[in-house]
Protein backbone atom coordinates (compact mmCIF):
# COMPACT_ATOMS: atom_id res chain seq x y z
CA UNK A 1 0.00 0.00 0.00
CA UNK A 2 3.24 2.36 0.85
CA UNK A 3 4.37 1.69 -2.58
CA UNK A 4 1.48 2.74 -4.02
CA UNK A 5 0.72 5.69 -1.99
CA UNK A 6 4.39 7.33 -2.50
CA UNK A 7 4.49 6.45 -6.28
CA UNK A 8 0.95 8.66 -7.17
CA UNK A 9 3.39 11.31 -4.69
CA UNK A 10 6.32 11.28 -6.64
CA UNK A 11 4.87 10.99 -9.78
CA UNK A 12 2.81 13.84 -9.02
CA UNK A 13 5.95 16.06 -7.87
CA UNK A 14 7.78 15.19 -10.60
CA UNK A 15 4.97 16.40 -12.92
CA UNK A 16 4.55 19.65 -11.43
CA UNK A 17 8.24 20.61 -10.88
CA UNK A 18 9.75 19.86 -13.92
CA UNK A 19 6.71 18.71 -16.70
CA UNK A 20 4.57 21.43 -15.50
CA UNK A 21 4.71 24.98 -16.59
CA UNK A 22 6.70 26.40 -13.70
CA UNK A 23 9.18 23.81 -14.04
CA UNK A 24 11.04 23.87 -17.34
CA UNK A 25 10.07 27.40 -18.56
CA UNK A 26 12.65 29.06 -20.18
CA UNK A 27 12.46 31.52 -18.23
CA UNK A 28 15.37 34.41 -18.25
CA UNK A 29 17.82 34.17 -14.86
CA UNK A 30 16.01 36.93 -13.15
CA UNK A 31 12.86 34.92 -13.12
CA UNK A 32 14.88 32.05 -10.88
CA UNK A 33 14.93 32.62 -7.30
CA UNK A 34 18.91 32.76 -6.08
CA UNK A 35 18.77 29.75 -3.85
CA UNK A 36 16.86 26.91 -2.95
CA UNK A 37 13.30 25.50 -2.29
CA UNK A 38 12.49 23.07 0.28
CA UNK A 39 9.00 21.36 0.42
CA UNK A 40 8.52 18.73 3.27
CA UNK A 41 4.85 16.96 2.80
CA UNK A 42 3.84 14.64 5.55
CA UNK A 43 2.01 11.43 4.41
CA UNK A 44 0.13 9.56 7.81
CA UNK A 45 -1.84 6.37 7.57
CA UNK A 46 -3.24 4.70 10.84
CA UNK A 47 0.37 2.66 11.04
CA UNK A 48 2.91 5.05 9.71
CA UNK A 49 3.63 8.43 9.19
CA UNK A 50 6.21 9.46 5.95
CA UNK A 51 8.30 12.75 6.08
CA UNK A 52 8.82 13.86 2.32
CA UNK A 53 11.78 16.54 1.53
CA UNK A 54 12.01 17.81 -2.15
CA UNK A 55 14.94 20.51 -2.21
CA UNK A 56 15.22 22.14 -6.04
CA UNK A 57 18.14 24.31 -6.27
CA UNK A 58 17.21 28.25 -8.49
CA UNK A 59 13.14 27.58 -8.28
CA UNK A 60 11.32 30.00 -10.26
CA UNK A 61 10.82 33.00 -8.33
CA UNK A 62 7.06 33.77 -8.77
CA UNK A 63 6.64 30.28 -6.87
CA UNK A 64 8.61 31.64 -4.25
CA UNK A 65 6.21 34.89 -4.04
CA UNK A 66 2.76 33.24 -4.23
CA UNK A 67 1.57 32.30 -0.76
CA UNK A 68 -1.12 29.19 -2.77
CA UNK A 69 2.26 27.26 -4.38
CA UNK A 70 3.05 24.88 -1.34
CA UNK A 71 -1.24 24.44 -1.54
CA UNK A 72 -0.54 23.15 -5.25
CA UNK A 73 1.38 20.77 -4.55
CA UNK A 74 -0.57 19.23 -1.21
CA UNK A 75 -3.62 18.96 -3.51
CA UNK A 76 -0.95 16.16 -5.78
CA UNK A 77 -0.87 13.94 -2.83
CA UNK A 78 -3.46 10.97 -2.54
CA UNK A 79 -6.33 11.38 -0.26
CA UNK A 80 -8.73 8.80 1.22
CA UNK A 81 -8.40 5.28 2.72
CA UNK A 82 -6.93 6.32 5.94
CA UNK A 83 -4.32 8.46 4.57
CA UNK A 84 -3.72 12.13 5.15
CA UNK A 85 -1.32 14.16 3.37
CA UNK A 86 -0.55 17.67 4.66
CA UNK A 87 1.96 20.37 3.74
CA UNK A 88 4.49 20.42 6.55
CA UNK A 89 6.26 23.63 4.47
CA UNK A 90 7.67 25.10 1.74
CA UNK A 91 10.03 27.67 1.83
CA UNK A 92 12.48 29.67 -0.72
CA UNK A 93 15.94 29.48 1.30
CA UNK A 94 19.90 31.02 0.14
CA UNK A 95 21.34 28.08 2.32
CA UNK A 96 20.02 24.65 2.75
CA UNK A 97 21.87 21.71 4.84
CA UNK A 98 25.15 20.46 3.80
CA UNK A 99 23.20 17.34 3.48
CA UNK A 100 21.05 18.39 1.01
CA UNK A 101 24.04 19.81 -0.86
CA UNK A 102 25.79 16.67 -0.90
CA UNK A 103 22.59 15.17 -2.76
CA UNK A 104 22.54 17.91 -5.00
CA UNK A 105 26.44 17.10 -6.06
CA UNK A 106 25.13 13.49 -6.11
CA UNK A 107 27.11 12.37 -3.13
CA UNK A 108 26.00 9.10 -1.32
CA UNK A 109 24.54 9.81 1.89
CA UNK A 110 22.89 7.57 4.63
CA UNK A 111 19.72 7.03 3.11
CA UNK A 112 18.27 6.32 -0.85
CA UNK A 113 17.33 9.17 -2.62
CA UNK A 114 16.70 10.02 -6.29
CA UNK A 115 18.51 12.66 -7.89
CA UNK A 116 16.82 14.98 -10.60
CA UNK A 117 18.71 16.97 -13.68
CA UNK A 118 16.46 18.66 -16.08
CA UNK A 119 17.24 21.58 -18.47
CA UNK A 120 16.43 25.05 -17.01
CA UNK A 121 16.30 26.73 -20.49
CA UNK A 122 18.29 29.53 -20.91
CA UNK A 123 18.88 29.47 -17.15
CA UNK A 124 21.33 26.57 -17.21
CA UNK A 125 20.40 23.09 -16.02
CA UNK A 126 17.82 22.63 -12.84
CA UNK A 127 18.79 19.72 -10.18
CA UNK A 128 16.83 18.73 -7.72
CA UNK A 129 17.12 15.91 -4.50
CA UNK A 130 13.44 13.83 -3.39
CA UNK A 131 13.69 11.93 -0.87
CA UNK A 132 11.59 10.28 1.74
CA UNK A 133 12.30 10.02 6.01
CA UNK A 134 11.53 6.88 7.91
CA UNK A 135 10.58 4.57 4.58
CA UNK A 136 12.76 1.07 4.69
CA UNK A 137 15.73 0.60 2.36
CA UNK A 138 13.32 -1.02 -0.06
CA UNK A 139 10.82 1.27 0.27
CA UNK A 140 13.16 4.10 -0.51
CA UNK A 141 14.39 2.59 -3.53
CA UNK A 142 10.98 1.53 -5.04
CA UNK A 143 10.38 5.46 -4.29
CA UNK A 144 13.57 6.37 -6.84
CA UNK A 145 12.58 3.42 -9.68
CA UNK A 146 9.10 5.29 -9.64
CA UNK A 147 10.71 8.93 -10.34
CA UNK A 148 12.98 7.08 -12.79
CA UNK A 149 10.15 5.66 -14.49
CA UNK A 150 7.73 8.90 -14.78
CA UNK A 151 10.75 10.69 -16.26
CA UNK A 152 11.54 8.61 -18.55
CA UNK A 153 7.98 8.61 -19.97
CA UNK A 154 8.02 12.30 -19.95
CA UNK A 155 11.28 12.88 -20.95
CA UNK A 156 11.36 16.29 -18.82
CA UNK A 157 14.88 15.27 -17.29
CA UNK A 158 17.46 12.51 -16.17
CA UNK A 159 17.07 10.88 -12.40
CA UNK A 160 20.03 8.81 -10.54
CA UNK A 161 19.08 6.62 -7.58
CA UNK A 162 21.59 6.94 -4.93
Amino acid sequence: MWKVIVAVLVLGFVAYRFAGPSGTDAAAPDGLYDGYAEIRLVMRNEQREIEMVAIEERPNASDCNKPDAGARLTALCPQGHGLSCTLKSMQCVREIEPRYRKMLEQQPVSVHYAHLQADGGAAGPKRAVLLGWGMTEQESQALCRAVQAQAARDAKGKVTCI
